[in-house]
């Protein structure tokens, strides 16, 4: 803490959300074991030594600080929305690992009683009692969101909240940022709305990218360009909620697009082409033996085979989703029935002419 304190004490469960992400994409148990487990386990339990009951029977936490905004607040949206994760990560991981922890019910406990995270007409608050109400170039109040898809727009009420909020934090001017724009492009993406994701990385283009391509605010800053091209990934694969989605937010300009040996969650390499605004084909290699389940985007019936061109077993969901059975090394190739698609992977034609660098002559 700082005078006044600033009791920032969400960071720690944030920085193993990238962890956590290591291990996803790897499924290297040993991160899950030896880093993610014993660590995010104490950044809980530092949690629960101040989350209290209120009259209302729900779990509260006192005042902590939202990173960048300047205030504390009680049931700060920040905090919440990282011991929720915490909370479900660790039981999940547990499982996974065999172990049967004594602090199991504490974590079903705060799952089932935590506060619900403050929202107002605006959409998201800072906190209970602190409205989002001005610029501000962190989305730290909207975690939940992304980066860690605990709220996806699955209905159409939680689907208003996530639109409602991105548009009230990115209305403000003043504070924005680089980071603001590639923010808002990922939860764009999520939404599946591709257009508004390119919109956005185009204001980081416009307003941020110095002459030399480098990105500076008050002096060189890393994390927006790594971001920056997070977003690029998250137009083009996402891979959270244990589902493969595969050009889930592209913009109409982007007809032909190739991916090759692309990692996913699930420790999957995904290769797919995309010819005149239509996907031709999806191709998934497991490295780990995980459950394949894919979102393909492959208009009507498809085929799916292995390497060698046999028909694989697979099962069908309403809304197009895929399961497949792949064993650690198997391939799936799947394309749409009688389609015989060039497999060859090559560059695609720019769209656009490539940004012009450098300052005039």
């Amino acid at each position: 803490g700082q005078d006044p304190p600033t009791p920032e004490v969400g960071n720690l469960t944030w920085a193993l959300h990238n962890v956590w992400l290591s291990y996803r994409h790897t499924m290297d148990e040993s991160i899950l074991r030896d880093t993610l487990f014993p660590l995010l386990r104490k950044a809980v339990n530092y949690y629960l030594h101040f989350l209290t009951p209120g009259t209302d029977g729900k779990l509260h936490l006192p005042a902590t600080f939202s990173p960048e905004y300047g205030v504390n607040a009680p049931d700060c949206n920040y905090d919440l929305m990282l011991l929720r994760w915490g909370c479900r990560t660790l039981l999940e991981s547990a499982g996974r690992l065999g172990v049967r922890d004594p602090l199991t019910a504490r974590w079903q406990e705060v799952l089932a009683r935590l506060a619900p995270y403050p929202v107002d007409a605006n959409g998201f608050m800072i906190g209970a009692g602190v409205p989002f109400a001005k610029s501000h170039r962190h989305y730290s109040h909207m975690l939940a969101v992304y980066p860690l898809y605990e709220l996806t727009g699955a209905t159409a009420d939680e689907r208003a909240l996530l639109e409602r909020s991105l548009a009230h934090w990115v209305g403000f001017e003043g504070a924005l940022q680089g980071y603001t724009f590639t923010g808002a492009a990922s939860m764009s993406a999520l939404l599946g709305k591709g257009e508004d994701a390119l919109k956005y990385l185009g204001e980081l283009m416009s307003r941020f990218i110095q002459a030399n391509t480098m990105y500076k605010e008050s002096g060189p800053v890393i994390e927006t360009p790594l971001s920056a091209a997070q977003s690029l990934h998250d137009m083009v694969c996402q891979s959270w909620g244990d589902t493969i989605r595969v050009f889930p937010a592209l913009p109409a300009d982007w007809r032909d697009l190739t991916v090759h040996d692309f990692r996913t969650q699930g420790a999957f390499l995904l290769s797919a082409v995309r010819e005149e605004g239509r996907t031709r084909w999806v191709r998934l290699t497991s490295e780990a033996g995980a459950p394949c389940v894919v979102r393909h985007g492959i208009d009507g019936p498809v085929e799916i085979r292995d390497r060698h061109g046999r028909p694989l077993d697979h099962e069908t969901a309403a809304d197009g989703t895929v399961r497949i059975r792949l064993r650690k090394g198997d391939s799936a190739l799947i394309t749409a029935r009688g389609d015989r698609p060039d497999l060859t992977v090559r560059p695609v034609t720019a769209n656009a002419p490539a940004p012009r660098w450098g300052l005039p002559a």
